[in-house]
């Protein structure tokens, strides 16, 4: 077991954003969380990775309790994310992006950044390789060099993988990473994303409302519906669930 939510809660005075919701992700799965706007998906998101504390309930990642960790020190640990906001450092070039995650594991300090002594040029050479192999994966090495502000929007979403890649995961959450992409786009996010899964060997978490894109890549879905959880279950089992149909769909969903 890779992360585990137990009975995890989220009130804001009287509204119930998330309401005793539980989540088991097991090593080398795709799962996915589904809903529709205001259904209390990224507010989960915050929940596990420490930028919202719960009201009730914890969140137990590879054995260990992170409930109200800091957020650096759930991502030193191997949870990584990205937002539906998209968060880059837009006047920074696409490769310093990379870069400035994968220095979450910097050994060296601050004397030997500022003396520049040899160990702390052969990470700075290491980290910059890394970040370059990470655009690589995700089809951005030749754009290393552009600003991120200059980057498409599926791009974008793209360099934020990549970026999350670069802190050593084992645990990936992706908040809506096919918003903004055509159809052709999302069908390469998704070859790219069970590629990613088997290269790097971790689990993968996506909120997403491309519902062809969700049920064409995720092999387990879980349906929240005003903060509550009303289904779970394999891709076949949620498009034939009449609550989730009801709910969110209105109709069956067809295979990507």
């Amino acid at each position: 077991m890779i992360l585990e939510a137990v009975q995890l809660t989220k009130r804001y005075k009287g509204l119930t954003a998330v309401n005793s919701f539980h989540l088991q992700i097991e090593a080398g799965v795709i799962r996915g969380l589904i809903g529709p706007n205001g259904a209390g998906k990224t507010t989960v998101f915050n929940l596990l990775t420490s930028l919202v504390t719960p009201t009730e309930g914890k969140v137990l990642f590879m054995g260990t309790d992170i409930t109200n960790k800091r957020p650096d020190y759930i991502a030193k640990l191997g949870l990584a994310r990205t937002f539906q906001n998209i968060r880059l450092f837009k006047e920074l070039t696409v490769l310093e992006n990379v870069m400035i995650a994968a220095q979450i594991h910097k050994k060296y300090g601050l004397l030997s950044t500022i003396l520049c002594l040899p160990g702390f040029l052969q990470e700075e050479r290491q980290i910059r390789e890394k970040a370059e192999r990470l655009l690589d994966v995700v089809g951005l090495r030749e754009l290393g060099g552009q600003k991120a502000r200059n980057l498409s929007y599926g791009n974008q979403r793209k360099l934020e993988i990549a970026r999350a890649l670069a802190v050593d995961p084992k645990l990936l959450l992706l908040d809506e990473p096919a918003a903004g992409m055509n159809p052709n786009e999302t069908i390469e996010l998704a070859a790219m994303i069970r590629s990613i899964r088997d290269q790097f060997d971790l689990s993968i978490l996506l909120i997403e409302h491309d519902m062809p894109f969700v049920m064409g890549l995720c092999e387990t879905i879980q349906v929240l519906n005003y903060g509550q959880l009303i289904a779970e279950g394999t891709p076949e089992e949620i498009r034939s669930n009449p609550e989730v149909i009801k709910a969110y769909l209105g109709r069956a969903v067809e295979h990507a």
